[in-house]
């Protein structure tokens, strides 16, 4: 006779499976992941991954703070630049004779194609005259000068723009008054191109600035003449048309700096940007400039105080430890200050001392450590200034001696 056993639904076992399942991946999960998943709101903060052996960090913010605005110079220098003005002979003859009498005027063709861009003279040395005769230049059959030359003399005209595709320029001899002939032999017959070559100046210079805050403008004192176009990253930014030596100031417009940062791919987490501005100093067609005590002004707002915090890690030793802070930039001087823990120690780096590049101290373990954990030296450095300093990183390794 069989025994009558009381059957659990297939639905019960799956949910009692899915229960334990649940359970079971909670407690292998990390602690704050499973707060999430169950719904928990853990708010405590927990210390970043420290490096193992030497200390180093890069430091993506500014120590100190300003409560005026100040302004900080990069400078540019001074030089020159100009268009100098370049001539070529294109067309050249010796020994041209022309002669005119009673019976009708000579001349002498010179067949060319003479460019718009650029400006042409036409250049003779008269060897010889007989008489008076009337000599004359025409392009294209319409007379641009006209003289009595003189035995041994030169002349220079400038020639008229054209816009044919093909020229000719003509040398005519005239009878002047009342002679039967009259002629002159020239020398040399020269058409003269004059062109020039741009001396201009483009000048990279990197500028650390505070997440792109701020004024920014060029200043520079220009002595010369002609025209001249000031530019930062090929945008037009300032231009003048004739010559002073007084000091001009031209302001960089903020669609400039902001596609500067755009283009500097720096992280969004960096509170300091360098950016590169190119600056040009481009001078028109017969242009001449020196460009004097030249310099980018960077005017910085106020600056919130700021002291950072760095965490450190280090082998621990009962040897001496070199630090290290790489300073990239000093706007205003002022001592550093760094607080450290758990020591409770400080150290001071004056402001008289401190310099652009490294900035070096020589500090005892006891310092830095109190207790080793796990073969290392661990805590926290705070960097404080009375000034406005832009680091660089920071880095501590143990020394002998």
């Amino acid at each position: 006779m069989a025994v009558e056993r009381e059957r659990i639904p297939a639905v019960v076992v799956l949910m009692l499976i899915l229960i334990g399942s649940i359970v079971i991946y909670l407690l292998l999960v990390p602690p704050p992941v499973a707060y999430k998943l169950l719904g928990i709101n853990n708010t405590s903060v927990t210390t970043p991954s420290i490096p193992v052996g030497e200390y180093y960090q890069n430091i993506t913010t500014y120590i100190g703070g300003n409560s005026q605005p100040i302004n900080t110079s990069y400078v540019l220098g001074t030089f020159g630049v100009s268009y100098p003005i370049i001539n070529s002979t294109i067309f050249n003859a010796s020994q041209v004779s022309i002669g005119s009498s009673i019976f009708g005027s000579s001349s002498y063709d010179i067949s060319l194609n003479l460019s718009q861009s650029y400006t042409y003279f036409i250049k003779v040395t008269v060897q010889s005259v007989s008489g008076t005769p009337k000599l004359s230049f025409s392009l294209n059959g319409n007379s641009f000068f006209s003289t009595l030359p003189a035995s041994n003399e030169t002349i220079t005209e400038k020639i008229p723009a054209s816009k044919s595709s093909k020229d000719i320029i003509t040398i005519t001899d005239s009878l002047n008054g009342f002679a039967l002939s009259q002629s002159f032999k020239l020398a040399k017959v020269e058409i003269i191109k004059e062109y020039g070559k741009s001396n201009a100046n483009t000048i990279p210079i990197k500028v650390l600035t505070f997440s792109g805050v701020g004024d920014y403008s060029i200043v520079y004192t220009p002595i010369g003449y002609g025209d001249l176009n000031v530019s930062v990253n090929n945008e037009v930014i300032s231009g003048i048309t004739r010559g002073n030596d007084s000091q001009m100031t031209a302001n960089i417009p903020s669609i400039i700096i902001s596609r500067a940062i755009r283009s500097s791919n720096i992280s969004s987490s960096s509170i300091v940007l360098p950016l590169l501005f190119n600056v040009g100093f481009q001078p028109a067609h017969n242009a001449s400039y020196e460009i004097a005590n030249a310099y980018l002004d960077y005017t910085i707002p106020y600056i919130a105080a700021n002291s950072p915090t760095v965490y450190y890690s280090v082998n621990a030793t009962k040897e001496n430890y070199m630090l290290t802070l790489y300073v990239s930039s000093i706007i205003r001087k002022g001592n550093i200050y760094l607080y450290f823990t758990p020591s409770g120690a400080n150290l001071t780096i004056a402001g008289n001392t401190l310099s652009d590049g490294e900035n070096v101290l020589l500090i005892p373990s006891d310092l830095i450590g109190v207790t080793a954990i796990n073969g290392n030296y661990s805590g926290t450095i705070k960097l404080s200034t009375n000034g406005l300093v832009i680091p660089s990183y920071i880095s501590i390794k143990s020394i002998k001696g």
